[in-house]
């Protein structure tokens, strides 16, 4: 395969796998509000309950995010 050999030459990054670009890949553009519809559709994920699945930890991180954004935001009161 030529994607393992261009990792393995030189590098300390043997771990990296096409899979794991892809996640990776997923991740980044969830972090970056990156609605999951579109991310879905980037996947080429036949449903959106599949990518929402499997990118569950990212999904509730940004909900919590969110919600400390909300509660910051009300007791700012200067």
């Amino acid at each position: 395969m030529v994607f393992a050999s261009i990792i393995k030459k030189g590098t300390n990054y043997d771990y990296i796998t096409v899979h794991f670009l892809r996640h990776a890949n997923a991740t980044l553009l969830l972090m970056n509000d990156v609605d999951l519809k579109t991310v879905s559709a980037h996947l080429g994920h036949s449903d959106i309950s599949i990518t929402a699945d499997i990118y569950a930890d990212v999904l509730h991180f940004k909900q919590k995010y969110v919600a400390q954004l909300i509660e910051f935001n009300l007791e700012d009161d200067d």
